[in-house]
């Protein structure tokens, strides 16, 4: 299977990090896609695309300033003919984000439907 629909979606998604866009954030997830992480607290931390579009989209250009970018694909799993995962690295703000994102092919378009993120601040 042909990883580049997959590296695509997932370039869009490091750019839009890295410049804080939201609209170019709703353009990698599926309609329906969550996203998983810790809260502050250490509780399960779960938002639906439209939160995670306002997150994102909230910072403005303020998250590309000052800070070196960032952005490695670790690796690409393809786990049927119509769904993969992906291990990302990206830097937003002074956080290194490990992201896992699965992917499915919807009529005909790659897109994540679940993310799960990790971060540690940079040293």
């Amino acid at each position: 299977m042909d990883s580049n629909e997959i590296k695509e979606v997932i370039q869009t998604y490091f750019d839009a990090s890295y410049e804080s866009d939201g609209g170019k954030i709703a353009q990698v997830f599926h309609a329906n896609a969550h996203i998983y992480g810790h809260s502050e607290d250490g509780s399960l931390e779960d938002m639906d695309k439209a939160a995670f579009v306002n997150l994102v989209g909230a910072h403005g250009q303020s998250a590309t300033q000052g800070f070196p970018r960032y952005n490695e694909i670790i690796s690409i799993d393809f786990t049927g003919e119509n769904t993969a995962a992906a291990r990302v690295k990206l830097r937003v703000f002074d956080t290194i984000y490990t992201d896992i994102l699965c992917f499915m092919r919807i009529g005909g378009t790659w897109g994540v439907i679940s993310k799960v993120m990790s971060g540690a601040a940079c040293t």
